[in-house]
């Protein structure tokens, strides 16, 4: 007899249970690939599938028998029958997931089962096929199944059958259904993303209106809902400065206007919809009703009729349709006229044609005849790559010179050396009275700061900062786009020297009457107040309350302010701050197509999100899960996406500084005096060769992978991103545990951005050395893979269990590997040996040895501090070789991954340079890796692959070295059979 006793996890039905068969207590617990209770798209081309299933059991007691089967109705046979459910058994399997150790490791078994599935589905049949697992502790034994002991769903598997191709008249109807395909004209366009099928779609009539002045929302319906998608996302106005994700299936359900639609149709492709903005005066998103109609609505405020007007993209994989209707929108909105007339007031100050994006031409004012100077090169590394500090949660509103220099002495005195400064709110002179008045009711009076908190000005301020802590190379202050929350003040010097207007804003927190300056003047008086900051050594500006300019009421006012706001901001940050500017409560359609999406000025940083609440804490969960979501949209803008500040010394501290290591975006603190996690500080920043704090930045935006998992079904959330060029570069996974209890997951290595299983033979090499392996390396665990090939089905090797806890992250990093045919020194047999002698001599032994270039350890994305590298084999009289040079941009200690480091010597087998110049021995390591990927020195490490690690910080400080004009460090690595003399005499330190 059996009895189930259940163990209870908070906010989770039953996770863990005991089993007892024949008064034996046994802990399991299972994880599955393809996971249950998800959704899972099998790719067009693959008609297999393997099912894996890791079971870890107690060592309480004799390890059992246990028996593992998947029950699924999945297709075999084309005339198989949907409703028709059968028996996989599992097999065990020797090739088993690479597992991250967690607490319970010591004292379970992990048993690893597997087995594939051919899948042979019907045409135009349900694609949809679902599974779940039952196991049992022996032949004996009743099967338990999945969802009774752990509460966990069937998984199902969509089995793609779309093609590439869709025709102009088939492609809606067939996902969106024909209802009222009628009232709109589709157009077939040339898509610029490969692999994607690109339509326009457009009202036959014009937008409904009544007169030019009273222009409202107007709604057409499209599709109807529940014909040809299972699952849709959609990025919705939550308020209407932010954008946040919302998921559903079958019937389209949102309550909030969605700027972009991604539907997963039957077939197994992905439909995406957006509506076209930035153009003549008009506003489009998208709606449902109670029904789950698709119905686009649109508001004109142009002179001109308007129709409703969208782009649909049709591709087998997400990021493609999504590029492809980003991509056309571009080149919509750069034929515009109001993006003409932008180019033609920017270029006179900022050239970017013709320079990579971190680096612009900036010219400046002559005063003395209004020309321009010859524009010179303006690097925007620093600006993206430095550590910044922001006044907002750690000092609040009530701001002072004092108490900013309290906190800036305290960063310094705990040796944190930010670049970069942000001023945040209420620094500048304002009507009413700081704590008693509401800030939507304070005006701006004047450019200068106030002299309660800064008695001295602004420019006295900046100049003390920079005098006390020179590392601070950037100076940010913060401002709303009309002045302040209150707009102007009636009686301040602004009002008095630029032309004003009454406003009225929508009813709300921030709604009312406001007074701002006329658009007349706004170029004006934006040259002039910017022009005022660089005098007082400003660098750098932070514009906030940009959504105001969706909350004017007036029709004439909106089309008035809306274009000339964004343009007088644009051409003010370029001229004075070439660019260096951080836009905040802007994701309104009218700013986020018009002025980001096209890309012909430097990317500024945009905020991807609502605040970090550091009180809230249901809020840090869905802060990242949000950022996530919305990188999906902002990766295709001309910005790098600012996922807000954080403090490093909160109960989700680690959490928020993992995710903003694998955003692509900056990174900001806002600590408490005296409150810092110096070493989680040390973990996401490293010192460069000019002795500055940086961020370790992957060169892709961070985004989900995840495209149609719901936040409300606590999965674990993938965000990828990627360092480096193709094929040698780095993909990278941060994991994050978004739910209120631990969870596990088996994760393929395929969803590693950059990392795909060879198609064939010619694929598995490329350039010298490379091959078709990566290895695993875990951030947290610190733990390494053995050598992966990624494979179509994904094996069992193809995998990595992973499991947290709650608030837990996890950063994995896919590194390449690469193989060279080297020697390593062997000892040679010689029977008639002197008796004194006491090591044999040695001869070279050819082997084929791996390598790969791990980063800088100890770092949160310590790959994405390489920039290049390149290895040179050569043969030396006696030895086949290797030269290994590496730059990085920033200093720590340097990880270099070798199969056979075990039987290395690090005194007769290297030789490491920094600049040219040897590196002390005492400052290279070598750790040998256990079978778990941990450090071992025990005896059976000579066979073992490790780790080289090369203390470069170290080495640098001993060695006094000094850069020069560069901001990278060379590093050059020589591997060789034995360094000193070798069997021919020769010198091998020399001989490098």
């Amino acid at each position: 007899m059996t009895e189930v006793a259940e163990i209870k996890l908070p906010g989770r039905p039953s996770q863990i249970r005991f089993i007892r068969p024949a008064q034996m207590e046994i802990f399991a617990k299972l994880v599955c690939f393809p996971p249950l209770g998800q959704l899972t798209v099998i790719g067009r081309k693959q008609r297999e599938i393997e099912f894996t299933v890791l079971l870890e059991a107690s060592k309480s007691l004799p390890e059992v028998a246990w028996e593992v089967s998947v029950w699924h109705n999945c297709p075999m046979k084309p005339t198989e029958d949907s409703n028709t459910w059968e028996n996989l058994p599992l097999v065990p399997s020797a090739n088993t997931p690479f597992t991250l150790i967690g607490a319970s490791a010591p004292i379970s078994y992990h048993y690893s089962f597997s087995a594939p599935l051919k899948l042979d589905p019907a045409t135009n049949a349900d694609n949809l096929a679902y599974f779940t697992i039952k196991f049992r502790a022996g032949p004996n034994v009743p099967w338990q199944w999945m969802k009774d002991q752990f509460g966990i769903s069937d998984g199902s598997l969509l089995i793609s059958q779309g093609s590439q191709d869709k025709l102009t008249h088939t492609w809606a109807s067939s996902i969106f259904g024909n209802e009222h395909l009628q009232q709109w004209e589709i157009t077939s366009l040339q898509s610029q993303a490969p692999g994607a099928t690109l339509f326009k779609v457009e009202s036959k009539g014009l937008i409904p209106r009544n007169s030019a002045d009273d222009a409202k929302y107007e709604s057409k319906m499209f599709g109807s809902s529940n014909t040809g998608f299972c699952r849709y996302m959609a990025l919705v106005r939550v308020w209407s400065p932010w954008l946040a994700p919302r998921h559903g299936e079958r019937r389209f359900h949102i309550t909030e206007d969605a700027l972009l639609c991604s539907f997963l149709t039957c077939e197994g492709q992905h439909a995406v919809l957006l509506p076209i903005n930035g153009v003549n005066d008009t506003v489009t998103v998208f709606r449902s009703d109670a029904d789950g109609h698709i119905i686009v609505a649109a508001r004109n405020d142009g002179r001109v009729g308007g129709k409703f007007e969208f782009l649909a993209a049709v591709s087998d994989d997400f990021e493609v349709a999504n590029a492809a209707v980003m991509y056309e929108a571009r080149s919509i909105i750069l034929q515009s006229r109001s993006s003409t007339e932008q180019v033609s007031l920017d270029a006179a100050h900022v050239k970017t044609e013709s320079v990579d994006s971190t680096t612009i031409l900036n010219s400046k004012d002559d005063a003395s005849d209004g020309t321009q100077s010859e524009p010179k090169p303006q690097w925007l590394e620093e600006w993206y790559d430095g550590l910044t500090y922001c006044t907002w949660n750690s000092l609040g509103q009530d701001l002072t010179e004092e108490k900013l220099f309290v906190a800036l002495d305290d960063l310094a005195a705990n040796d944190i050396h930010v670049s970069g400064l942000i001023i945040d709110d209420n620094w500048q002179s304002l009507d009413g009275m700081q704590g008693k008045t509401s800030q939507f009711q304070r005006g701006w009076t004047d450019f200068e700061a106030n002299n309660k908190g800064f008695p001295q000005g602004l420019k006295p301020t900046v100049v003390k900062i920079k005098d006390k802590h020179p590392a601070i190379s950037n100076v940010a202050v913060w401002h709303g786009l009309h002045g302040y929350w209150g707009g102007i003040s009636p009686s301040g010097t602004i009002a008095k020297s630029y032309k004003t207007i009454e406003l009225e804003k929508e009813a709300g927190t921030a709604g009312g009457k406001m007074l701002a300056v006329d658009p007349s003047d706004i170029h004006q008086m934006y040259d002039d107040f910017y022009k005022f900051l660089a005098s007082c050594g400003v660098t750098s500006v932070k514009t906030d309350v940009q959504f105001y300019l969706d909350l004017i009421t007036s029709t004439a006012d909106r089309r008035a302010f809306t274009t000339a706001y964004q343009s007088a901001w644009t051409t003010a940050h370029l001229r004075h701050f070439a660019g260096k500017a951080i836009s905040c409560m802007s994701q309104i359609p009218q700013i986020l197509f018009h002025s980001f999406l096209p890309i012909n000025t430097p990317r500024i940083l945009l905020r991807n999100s609502d605040d970090f609440f550091p009180t809230i804490p249901a809020s840090h969960p869905w802060h990242i899960f949000c950022n996530a979501h919305n990188a999906l949209f902002v990766q295709h803008l001309n910005v790098l996406p600012d996922w807000d500040m954080f403090q490093t010394s909160h109960p989700y501290s680690s959490f928020h500084a993992a995710a903003r290591c694998v955003s692509g975006g900056p990174i900001y603190i806002t600590d408490t005096p005296g409150e810092h996690d110096l070493d989680l500080i040390a973990q996401f920043t490293a010192q460069n060769v000019r002795g500055q704090t940086v961020i370790l930045r992957p060169s892709v935006v961070g985004k989900t992978i995840d495209i149609y998992d719901p936040y409300y079904e606590g999965r674990i959330l993938k965000i990828g991103t990627y360092n480096g060029v193709a094929q040698t570069g780095n993909g990278i996974l941060g994991l994050f545990n978004v739910s209120d209890h631990e969870i596990s997951a088996l994760i393929p290595i395929s969803d590693f951005p950059g990392v795909h299983a060879a198609s064939s033979e010619e694929d598995m090499k490329f350039k010298s050395g490379l091959t078709r392996q990566f290895l695993i390396r875990s951030h947290v665990k610190g733990q390494i893979s053995q050598p992966i090939t990624p494979t179509t089905p994904t094996s069992p090797s193809n995998l990595t269990l992973i499991t947290l806890s709650i608030r837990g992250y996890d950063i994995l990093t896919a590194h390449p590997i690469y193989e060279f045919l080297l020697s390593t020194a062997i000892a040679e047999p010689q029977p008639h040996r002197h008796p004194a002698s006491t090591t044999a001599p040695t001869k070279p032994n050819p082997i084929l040895t791996s390598i790969a270039i791990l980063g800088l350890l100890g770092k949160m994305t310590g790959a994405c501090a390489i920039t290049s590298t390149y290895f040179e084999p050569y043969n030396s009289s006696s030895s086949k070789n290797l030269r290994m040079y590496i730059s990085l941009k920033a200093l720590g200690t340097l990880g270099i991954w070798m199969s056979d480091l075990g039987e290395r010597s690090v005194e007769e087998g290297f030789l490491v340079t920094i600049l040219g110049k040897v590196v002390p021995r005492e400052r290279v390591e070598r750790k040998i890796l256990g079978d778990e990927g941990g450090r071992t020195e025990g005896e059976d490490s000579k066979a073992k692959a490790g780790v080289l690690e090369i203390d470069l910080l170290g080495a640098w400080k001993d060695m006094a070295l000094d850069s020069g004009w560069s901001n990278e460090v060379s590093v050059g690595v020589f591997i060789h059979s034995g360094m000193g003399k070798d069997g021919d005499g020769v010198d091998r330190g020399q001989e490098l």
